[in-house]
Order: structure tokens, then C-alpha cells, then sequence
């Protein structure tokens, strides 16, 4: 069972406890589900609290067994079309992000629900970047590109399987005539892959950067980066890679993780290996589904458990957040369909959403659904998307 089909089956059992319908083998499950980890039961507990005191949003169900069984197999439907959206009413984490709302908003008739059509047609992302040389040549990239490159020392640069590659000679003791590096630069609207000479593979999301070294040189492998990548790092316990973003270093000796530095924070999330994450005097090491979290002006890291691999579902073309405040969700939006986002009303901003859909769908389909839950309304112009309420 994958990890959207067991959030459906326990968001089912959470409805159907609910509602009194609940037979002694699914309250045996739930109560399973419950002693799997200690953020089950906080968010459980928090979660019937919420739902007691919004007597309005349940009154349609007080049927029971009708709603927990024939909206439940309406909203499996749409969702295997559709993958998912969910409706997450309070501003604390919830950590199964298929709530019992979203039975009831999902299921609602929205067919005169339509974002306006706009005048300009907006497209997902597409596999393009720059790749700057360390002589100041600038080549642009796309998925066809065909590439090769002498370097100084024996590095080749080439393109193949749609990522940019450097082969030959990954490293020398002695720089050749200076240190060279190369960039990378991935705008709005774009996504690229890198190989670099030690065998890191790094993808870049839009309006992201990557700077590093032709040849690694010292006993150190080191990268600068801006934006959003996901890296795995190639093993050297003698050579340690470090990734500078923003102030923040992140070292390892071979893993993977993803790291977010859009704004004033600093995110990395584990997937697999073990990190330490600098920042002067401050300190912190990850193990696997932990998420190290920096933040301009605040004192230390902040460290969370989370499910990582949600973190880089980017790169398998898949848009995920969790009880995300809707001005994060359309600055990734705005980023990947390279569009501007206009609030009508800035208190929407903090509105919270969980959201999974396809990453190279139509937009109006996303906001579409968005707009299902009533809250919020799109209305795009050429390029701009207006958010009202």
C-alpha cells in the first residue's frame, strides 16, 4: 500500500469513528495507526477538538454511514484522476494531511466553479538552463541541447540523458592557472540536472543557481547554491562536499537531501545519509527524515522529524505541501509557471492548504481545485493571478 492509499484509509477510519459507524476490526487499525508514532495522537486529539466546535462544516454529515461510504467512494474516484487536494481548516501542522474535510469539499458540485480565462496561455516548466564557463561563455540548454567541451586538465562537459555531465578527471591536487567554476543557472519556468566530475548528481529547480569547481582541488569538494536543489553526493570519506547557501554550509561525505533557500530561511531535509549544517558558532547534525530549518535573525537551527522524501517529490514531477500557508504554494506556482501573483486581499496569504497535484498540469486546473473549498478565487489576467476571497 503506497503512501497516498494508507492517508485515505486512515483519514476513513477518522470519519467513520466520527460518526459512530466504526466496526471493532477498523477502531483495531486506527488504534494501530495511533501507536506508530507520538504525532498521531497529538494531531488525532487536536484534530476532534477542531471538528467539535465547527458544528456548521459537519452539519451535511450528521447522515453517517451514507457520507462515509458514498462520498468515500466518490472522492477515491476523483482522486486517482486528479491526485489531490485538501482542505486543512487549522493553522496547527496536521500531520495526516487527507483530513475529514476533504471527503465533504471534494465531493461538492463545482461545476460553475471556473478560473476566468486569461488572455495569454500559461505553461508548466520545461527543462532549460545556462550554463555559464569559467571564460564567460554562456550556453543555453534545453532538453535537446547536444554539447561537448574540452576543459582545462582533462574534464569533459557534455550533455546526455538530459542533464548537463562532466567526466574525466574529477579532481587535481594543484589548481590549473586559478581555481575554475562553472555556473549553472536555471530561470523561472525551468528545471535542469547536473553531473559533476566526482559523480554528483544535483537537480536544479527554477530560479535556481549552482556554482562549483571545474576540478575539485584541496581535500574538500564545495558548491554554491541558490534557489532549490536536490544532491546526491558521491562518497569520499577523505573529501568532504559542502553545499554554501545562503550562509548556511551544509557538509557531507556522501548522501541525499534537498535544500530550499528562496527566502530568508534555509531549508535542508535528509533523505538518506547524515548531514551537519553550519552557520558560525551554530551547529546541527540530521539523520534521515529530519529537516534542519535556518532562519535570518533567529537564534540556532530548528530541527523537525518529517517524511523527506515529500520534500524532493518536486523531482518526480510532483507539486506537495502540507498544511502550507497559500502564499508558499503560489510562490512556487509563480516560479515554475513563471507567472506573477497579485493579492486583492493580503490576509489570504496565511491561509492553510495541503496540496498534491501533478507538477506539469495545466494551472487553472490547480487553482480550480483550490477554489473548490470555497475560501479562496482566482482570476487570471495575461500573466498576473489575482487572489480574492
Amino acid at each position: 500500500m503506497d503512501l497516498l492509499e494508507r492517508r485515505m484509509m486512515i483519514a476513513r477510519l477518522i470519519a467513520k469513528e466520527l460518526t459512530g459507524t466504526m466496526d471493532e476490526r477498523e477502531r483495531e487499525e486506527l488504534s494501530r495507526w495511533l501507536a506508530e508514532d507520538g504525532r498521531h495522537q497529538e494531531e488525532y486529539e487536536r484534530l476532534k477538538i477542531s471538528l467539535e466546535t465547527n458544528d456548521k462544516v459537519w452539519e451535511e454529515q450528521a447522515a453517517g454511514h451514507r457520507m462515509t461510504d458514498a462520498r468515500w467512494e466518490l472522492t477515491k474516484q476523483r482522486i486517482r484522476k486528479q491526485r489531490r487536494i485538501v482542505w486543512s481548516r487549522y493553522a496547527a501542522a496536521i500531520v495526516l494531511p487527507l483530513t475529514i474535510a476533504a471527503f465533504w469539499f471534494i465531493s461538492r458540485d463545482t461545476s460553475r466553479e471556473q478560473v476566468p480565462v486569461q488572455t495569454v496561455a500559461i505553461t508548466h516548466g520545461v527543462m532549460k538552463a545556462q550554463l555559464q564557463l569559467a571564460d564567460g561563455r554562456k550556453v543555453e540548454l534545453n532538453d535537446t541541447t547536444r554539447l561537448r567541451i574540452n576543459e582545462v586538465g582533462g574534464t569533459e562537459i557534455q550533455t546526455s540523458d538530459k542533464m548537463v555531465k562532466y567526466t574525466g578527471s574529477d579532481s587535481v591536487e594543484i589548481p590549473l592557472a586559478g581555481e575554475r567554476y562553472n555556473t549553472l543557472r536555471v530561470p523561472r519556468g525551468g528545471e535542469f540536472a547536473l553531473e559533476l566530475a566526482d559523480g554528483t548528481r544535483v537537480w536544479l529547480n527554477s530560479e535556481s543557481t549552482l556554482k562549483y569547481p571545474v576540478h575539485f582541488t584541496g581535500d574538500l569538494r564545495k558548491v554554491e547554491m541558490t534557489g532549490e536543489g536536490y544532491f546526491e553526493v558521491a562518497k569520499n570519506a577523505g573529501k568532504p562536499f559542502v553545499v554554501a547557501v545562503n550562509g548556511v554550509n551544509v557538509r557531507v561525505l556522501g548522501t541525499s537531501f534537498n535544500v530550499s533557500a528562496y527566502s530568508e530561511r534555509v531549508v535542508t531535509t535528509l533523505v538518506e545519509g547524515k548531514v551537519q549544517l553550519q552557520r558560525g558558532a551554530d551547529s546541527v547534525i540530521l539523520i534521515p527524515n529530519q529537516q534542519g530549518i535556518w532562519r535570518n535573525g533567529k537564534l540556532g537551527f530548528v530541527v523537525k522529524q518529517v517524511e523527506a522524501r515529500n520534500y524532493s517529490l518536486w523531482r518526480e514531477g510532483i507539486f506537495y505541501f502540507e498544511d502550507t500557508d497559500l502564499e508558499t504554494i503560489l510562490d512556487v506556482m509563480a516560479r515554475w509557471y513563471n507567472v506573477n501573483i497579485f493579492y486583492v486581499n493580503p490576509g489570504v496569504k496565511s491561509m492553510k492548504f495541503s496540496v498534491e497535484v501533478k507538477r506539469y498540469e495545466n494551472i487553472e486546473q490547480i487553482l480550480r481545485r483550490i477554489e473548490q473549498t470555497k475560501r479562496v478565487k482566482f482570476d487570471i489576467k495575461d500573466r498576473t493571478i489575482n487572489v480574492c476571497e
